[in-house]
C-alpha cells in the first residue's frame, strides 16, 4: 500500500462532489444505511425537558424519522446545500436544516441532547478539533452515536487505482488505535467498535457508480479527471485478480463507531 502525507480537504469541493450525489443517494446508500441502523440501535430514549438531536452530515436527512423519535427536535447539518434541498423534499421542516461545516458548528455551547453522525467524521480535517467543537455543543449527560471510515478501507479498489499511476487516489484515514485514542481524550463514557465489512459487487462499473452515488468518490489530492479508456480497463484487469469464490469483486471498508455518553460534571450533581 503506498503512504502518502495527509492532504486537507478542500470544503468547497467536498459539499460540491455531494451534492451532486444528492438525487442518486439514497439509491446507493446501502453502507451507510447499515451503519446508521448499527448506530441507532445504541441509543437510548431520553428524559426530562425539552430535548434536542443534531444530525452531523446528515445528507439527505433519510435517518430524520428513526432520530425524531428520540427527542423533540431535530436538527440536520451538512456542508452540501443540495443534500438539504433534497431532504426538504422529504418533508423534513426548513429550520430544522442549516447548511454548515461539521468543524465549525453554529450551536450554542451543551444545546445538543443527542449527537448522531454518520460516516461523516472523515470529512473533517482535524480530528481532535473536531470532537473538541463536538464535546462542545453537546450537553452534560447526552448521547453520541458517530462512525467513520478508518486506514484499510476500499481496499483492493484503493491499491489496484494506485498500480496505475504510483498516485494515491483514496483519501487517508487513522487506524483504529490512533482513532480511539484520540476519542478516550475527551471526558466521554463511551465504546469505540471496529467494524469490518466488505461488499460485493458484479463488476467495476457497478462499484465506482456507487461510490459516486453517495458522493464518496471525491479526494483531497487536486483532481486528475476522468479515467481514459485504457486506464479503465487496466484497473478492470487488475480487480478481475480479486474476485471472489462467488464471482463477485469485493470492496472492504473498515468502520469505526463510537456510542456513549457525556458525563455530567460533578458541579452539576
Amino acid at each position: 500500500m503506498i503512504d502518502y502525507e495527509k492532504q486537507l480537504y478542500d470544503k468547497q469541493r467536498v459539499a460540491q462532489y455531494f451534492g451532486r450525489a444528492a438525487d442518486s443517494y439514497v439509491n446507493n446508500d446501502r453502507l451507510q444505511r447499515g451503519i446508521a441502523e448499527h448506530l441507532i440501535r445504541r441509543l437510548r430514549p431520553l428524559s426530562g425537558a425539552t430535548q434536542c438531536v443534531l444530525d452531523v452530515g446528515c445528507g439527505p436527512a433519510h435517518h430524520h424519522s428513526a432520530l425524531k423519535q428520540f427527542a423533540d427536535y431535530y436538527v440536520g447539518i451538512d456542508l452540501a446545500p443540495a443534500m438539504l434541498q433534497k431532504a426538504k423534499s422529504e418533508d423534513v421542516q426548513q429550520k430544522s436544516l442549516i447548511v454548515a461545516d461539521m468543524e465549525n458548528l453554529p450551536l450554542a455551547a451543551a444545546s445538543v441532547d443527542i449527537l448522531f453522525s454518520n460516516l461523516a467524521m472523515q470529512w473533517g480535517n482535524d480530528l481532535a478539533a473536531l470532537l473538541t467543537e463536538w464535546d462542545r455543543v453537546l450537553a452534560p449527560a447526552g448521547q453520541i452515536a458517530a462512525s467513520t471510515v478508518l486506514a484499510g478501507s476500499l481496499q483492493p479498489l484503493g491499491d489496484c487505482f494506485a498500480a496505475l499511476d504510483g498516485r494515491p487516489h483514496t483519501n487517508q484515514w487513522p487506524d483504529f488505535a490512533r482513532f480511539a485514542a484520540q476519542v478516550q481524550t475527551l471526558p466521554w463514557q463511551v465504546h469505540c467498535e471496529q467494524h469490518r465489512i466488505v461488499q460485493e459487487f458484479p463488476s467495476v462499473e457497478a462499484m465506482l457508480r456507487e461510490l459516486k452515488g453517495v458522493g464518496a468518490n471525491y479526494t483531497a489530492r487536486a483532481t486528475a479527471g476522468l479515467l481514459s479508456r485504457t486506464r479503465y480497463k487496466k484497473l478492470q484487469e487488475a480487480l478481475e485478480e480479486h474476485r471472489n469464490s462467488k464471482g463477485m469483486l469485493e470492496l472492504n471498508w473498515v468502520i469505526g463507531t463510537i456510542h456513549g455518553f457525556k458525563p455530567i460534571e460533578e458541579s452539576e450533581i
